[in-house]
């Protein structure tokens, strides 16, 4: 039996059925630590608008894209990781 993993419907990989579980996870695990980090981005910034307690000058707003970014870098680094268990799985 075979598994497929497909992303928007475009892509589909198929692996053995005892190797997909654990890539399947290893993949979703990814994808969720990714999303995580770019949520944290969004809360934080919702939380110093949202609270008078935070005065969000310049300065503050510049730290906040800084955190911001370094967030999404993150992501992008399990992103990327996700995508090369996906490539060194089809290159078996």
């Amino acid at each position: 039996m075979v598994d497929s993993l497909q992303q928007n419907g475009d892509h589909a990989m198929t692996t053995g059925e005892e190797e997909a579980p654990q890539l399947d996870w290893a993949v979703i695990k990814s994808l969720m630590s990714a999303q995580a980090n770019t949520s944290t981005s969004l809360e934080q910034y919702l939380l110093y608008v949202t609270h008078d307690d935070f005065d969000l000058d310049r300065q503050n707003v510049e730290q906040c894209l800084s955190q911001a970014i370094d967030h999404h870098e993150r992501a992008l680094e399990d992103l990327k990781v996700a995508q090369e268990l996906i490539s060194d799985e089809n290159n078996r």
